[in-house]
């Protein structure tokens, strides 16, 4: 009771229910067509739970030309443009795969909506549905009853769709393109609302994918003026930095029943420790005794202080994130753990409590940094329609190509701009090192083709 008068006379509210999305009507409600069912699960594994089998049969997941894969996509923070001739490939090797007995056809658009039906049901209902609200069961009863499998499968939908926006804009359909990616971003927005740090995590990831589309789509010159404008407006509804503090909220609100129900079911809890452990011992039966109420109450503060202190590694206000705040408490939980012994029942449980601290903060920024990025690249391809060239500063673009300039969330400064002598660009933030490193992107030692993103810059360069 007293961390929670602590923290809400700092301003927070333990109130669940003011996280919850609230309703929609079903006819205005993307999440609410047939694709996206819930139904009981036939794994046995699964038996009682729910699970979205109309999307999974529509991914073909269990049959020949599955094409979730990425192969071909290229790398658009490596400048690195799709292989399209690969992609083609393996479009048509599926589409032969699955369909033996229909005729031949050469069209990569149109076999991969044969593949894939689907995408332009979505596309349509998207169209016509303003909202998107996914199911969800929001009573904090344990054990949760969460349709975890219908927001992570979105990231499947967003492949989908990517690769079917990426198709279109090699037919040279920027239009269908520019549909495809709307179509991603309204899924995402589903995402975004729900209270749940694995769906945040959900949509940082579909909108990771998407811009694998818009990348390309920009490199090509793809979109006129209009189009541009289009997507700089749906760009401009993602605040990612407003989604790390609604997710961690609703972390604390998931969190404290789970502990709360160790008092009334001790012996699960008992059977948990002892699982963990690997301490299986002849008195597991008197050992509920010697985990007190006053133990379960410290883990509820624990994990409480834990996430809501997490809220403090950005600033709305000032649109910032700390790394180094972020550092800290890290080296702080780490210090915390070292003083206690994980093979105790108390060290366990602690563990639990403090959780692994995650670098959800970084992955949130990474995503406003790519979406603030994209909106100024499509504010220099407007630029380069109306003038030919782009400009020889980001200044240039205010107010006929974009309103207002984001600013580096990483130090609060614009966001560092180079025009080439070849006519390209560099567009990059200082990352999370905070410092400027001229644009360079620095790769992981153990694996040279993945990016340190805790080193060097976060980049949006221009193809060379």
């Amino acid at each position: 009771a007293a961390t929670q008068a602590e923290w809400e006379a700092k301003g927070e509210s333990f109130d669940y229910n003011r996280l919850i999305p609230p309703p929609v009507p079903d006819s205005q409600n993307l999440a609410a067509i047939p694709l996206f069912k819930m139904e009981p699960d036939p794994d046995p594994k699964n038996k009682g739970n729910l699970a979205p089998l109309a999307l999974h049969r529509a991914f073909r997941v269990d049959q020949p030309g599955n094409d979730l894969q990425t192969g071909g996509w290229g790398n658009y923070q490596r400048g690195k443009l799709p292989d399209m001739e690969k992609i083609r490939e393996g479009v048509a090797t599926n589409y032969a795969e699955a369909f033996k007995s229909a005729p031949p056809s050469n069209d990569p658009l149109a076999q991969f909506d044969a593949l894939y039906p689907f995408v332009n049901d979505l596309r349509n209902a998207a169209a016509s549905r303003p909202y998107c609200r996914f199911e969800q069961n929001y009573k904090l009863e344990l054990p949760y009853n969460l349709y975890l499998s219908l927001l992570t499968a979105q990231i499947g939908t967003s492949r989908i769709l990517t690769n079917h926006a990426l198709l279109a804009l090699d037919a040279h359909k920027p239009d269908l393109a520019l549909e495809d990616i709307k179509t991603n971003f309204k899924l995402i927005s589903g995402l975004r609302e729900q209270p749940m740090l694995v769906s945040g995590l959900c949509a940082v990831g579909a909108t990771a994918v998407s811009f694998s589309a818009v990348y390309p789509g920009l490199a090509f010159h793809s979109w006129n003026d209009a189009q541009l404008a289009d997507l700089q407006n749906e760009l401009s509804k993602m605040d990612f930095l407003s989604d790390y503090q609604h997710v961690m909220r609703g972390e604390v609100y998931l969190v404290l029943p789970t502990f709360e129900n160790m008092k009334s079911n001790r012996p699960g809890l008992v059977a948990e420790i002892h699982e963990a452990l690997a301490t299986k011992s002849e008195v597991e039966d008197f050992l509920p005794d010697f985990i007190p109420n006053g133990w379960i109450d410290l883990l509820k503060v624990q994990a409480a202080n834990f996430d809501l202190r997490a809220i403090g590694f950005v600033d709305l206000k000032a649109r910032l994130v700390f790394p180094k705040t972020f550092e800290q408490f890290a080296s702080e939980i780490e210090e915390r753990r070292s003083r206690q012994d994980p093979n105790t029942a108390w060290g366990f449980l602690s563990g639990v409590a403090i959780g692994p601290l995650t670098n959800a903060a970084e992955k949130f920024a990474q995503a406003q940094v790519w979406v603030d990025e994209a909106r100024i690249a499509c504010a220099l391809e407007r630029y380069r329609l109306a003038h030919g060239v782009y400009p020889g500063s980001l200044d240039a673009l205010v107010p006929a190509c974009i309103d207002e300039l984001p600013h580096d969330i990483m130090n609060g400064q614009p966001y560092h701009f180079q025009l080439r002598p070849d006519g390209t660009y560099l567009l990059y933030s200082v990352g999370w090192n905070q410092t400027d490193d001229g644009g360079k992107v620095v790769y992981k030692k153990d694996n040279p083709n993945m990016i340190d993103y805790t080193q060097g810059d976060w980049v949006w360069p221009t193809p060379r």
